[in-house]
């Protein structure tokens, strides 16, 4: 396999909200800064625009957004979510959202005193394939202007799990309801490797499906999760791609 491979196991997706270069998903500040900077480029020897460890993060890596919208209502301790309609769920075959609730899951990561005690997760139907060895860095979309969901960071090893799921802080504890528009960038995959790697967006094939159901069944053969029967299948599999 030599390219990344995204694919939706929910039918239209991948043409209405797709995973999309990071490049491609540009906030409306950088073309502000961007013409200060041409505009009075004699005038300064420093600007923001100059500095490539913040441009070059907009030239590295895939953005996930929303696929649907999302309303969430918190007190600051728990979440009460609501999806346009179930059918969204039934489609996806598991729940779009789930609470971490701070007693459970998410009770030993550190509290933020400006965030949501619970850490929102929300499930999408994307996968994604990479040559032997590429993991993904998943974090927050750098130096953005929405400020209410805010990605956690973590690891992504699609020899572990090719399911693409943003878990993150919900930062708008104002009462009312709020609202996570489909199509919103929620999180940035970075690979890391150094190789140049060609990306492809699309539905699942019947391929695809079969390592799905595959995967399925070796997230369950036993008390213990087998991370070396599931990389060896994994590896098998990409080898055929």
């Amino acid at each position: 396999m030599t390219k990344i491979e995204f694919f939706s196991g929910v039918s239209g997706v991948a043409e209405t909200f797709p995973i999309r270069a990071s490049r491609e998903v540009i906030p409306k500040w950088v073309y502000s800064a961007k013409a200060d900077y041409v505009k009075n480029k004699n005038k300064h020897d420093i600007h923001i625009y100059k500095c490539p460890g913040i441009f070059d993060m907009y030239m590295t890596g895939y953005i996930v957004s929303s696929w649907h919208d999302i309303e969430i209502e918190t007190d600051g301790e728990r979440f009460r979510i609501t999806i346009p309609d179930a059918k969204l769920e039934t489609l996806l075959g598991k729940q779009a959202v789930q609470e971490q609730t701070h007693l459970g899951v998410a009770k030993f990561l550190p509290q933020r005193p400006w965030s949501a005690k619970s850490i929102l997760k929300i499930n999408t139907p994307w996968h994604v394939m990479a040559p032997r060895g590429v993991k993904f860095l998943m974090t927050a979309i750098p130096y953005t202007d929405y400020f209410d969901f805010e990605s956690c960071t973590g690891i992504l090893d699609p020899a572990l799990s090719t399911e693409i799921n943003v878990q993150g802080y919900w930062n708008n504890l104002k009462p009312g309801k709020h609202m996570i528009r489909a199509g919103t960038p929620l999180a940035q995959l970075i690979p890391l490797t150094e190789r140049t790697l060609e990306f492809v967006v699309r539905d699942a094939t019947e391929h695809d499906r079969r390592w799905l159901d595959k995967r399925g069944y070796l997230n369950y053969i036993g008390f213990v999760f087998n991370r070396a029967k599931l990389r060896d299948a994994y590896e098998r599999f990409i080898r055929w791609k």
